[in-house]
């Protein structure tokens, strides 16, 4: 288990046209408004992106604004690897240790006892999880690791489609079950599509039984670039030697669809109990209480927002 894990029982799910603030909830909306941003280092959009040094001498007021943040990222938020990976690259390429100390990988170690190779794993993951926590899920870094030597031979896009396919085929994503799974689909050609390999883990997921059968096939794995050829768009046509995938998929979405459904059930009951005037007043009276309780429904709700900002297809 990687240094930003954490062994929990189930991975639960956590994206901008569309958003949700864009047409929803005009209450709750406001009610988030009264706080401007999340503190610095709690989410991922709160952690500066990479850039080059701005100075060789003393850091400026942003310079150590931005090095704050990045710590906080580090500190805080150790069971969300891609925030500290963010962070660590940023302070790294900005060169934000400089006053501190000049090494880096020795500076990262005094501070929070992270080696030199897991500072560079974690700078080389992030992107992936932060891909991964905005399709819904909370990968742990172990998990990501598990994939490194996919994403070499493909592309993060491909590691991206594996681990979003394992995790709505199983009820729990566990590092045994990526492994597995990575290992099943064997040497892939650096522009293999991700739609075809996500359609492969879906049947080495879906259908352990039939592979069981002949273990002595175990090893054929067939040529991706030659399947979904009935489909335009790469997507493989319906099949009746693949119905229990299709059958999966739909089960699979029926549950999507309640879980829409409770979300929009109960931020319309919660949009009732909250609105500005309400937020004002609990600021005045006890801030040191309700700042922190609308800091975390501002950033509940641009979690939520994210999740669901997709381009939505047009109504008939």
């Amino acid at each position: 288990m990687g240094l930003f894990d954490v062994d929990t029982q189930a991975q639960q799910p956590q994206g901008a046209a569309g958003g949700l603030f864009g047409s929803g909830l005009p209450a709750m909306a406001a009610a988030a408004s009264v706080v401007v941003q999340p503190l610095p280092g709690t989410t991922l959009a709160s952690i500066p992106a990479p850039y080059q040094p701005r100075g060789e001498d003393e850091l400026s007021d942003q310079e150590r604004q931005d090095l704050e943040a990045c710590k906080a990222g580090v500190d805080n938020l150790r069971n969300a690897f891609w925030v500290a990976g963010k962070s660590l690259e940023t302070m790294s390429t900005a060169n934000l240790h400089r006053e501190e100390n000049p090494n880096f990988a020795e500076w990262v170690w005094e501070t929070w006892e992270i080696s030199e190779s897991q500072v560079y794993r974690l700078m080389d993951e992030w992107r992936v999880g932060e891909a991964l926590a905005n399709l819904g899920h909370k990968p742990l870094e172990s998990h990501v690791r598990e994939m490194t030597e996919l994403r070499r031979q493909t592309n993060d896009k491909v590691a991206i489609t594996v681990y979003d396919t394992i995790a709505r085929c199983v009820p729990r994503v566990t590092g045994e079950v990526v492994k597995k799974v990575v290992g099943e689909l064997g040497f892939l050609p650096k522009d293999v599509d991700a739609a075809e390999v996500g359609r492969r883990v879906r049947g080495l997921l879906t259908a352990p039984q039939e592979q069981a059968k002949d273990t002595s096939k175990a090893d054929a794995i067939p040529n991706i670039s030659s399947l979904g050829k009935d489909s335009p768009n790469g997507e493989s046509g319906r099949q009746a030697s693949n119905t229990k995938a299709g059958a999966n998929a739909e089960a699979l979405a029926a549950k999507d669809i309640a879980r829409l459904e409770a979300t929009l059930a109960t931020l319309r009951e919660a949009a009732k109990l909250i609105n500005k005037s309400a937020a004002r007043r609990a600021i005045e009276a006890q801030p040191d209480l309700a700042v922190p309780l609308i800091q975390a429904i501002g950033a509940t709700l641009q979690q939520i927002d994210r999740a669901v900002a997709l381009r939505l297809p047009k109504q008939q």
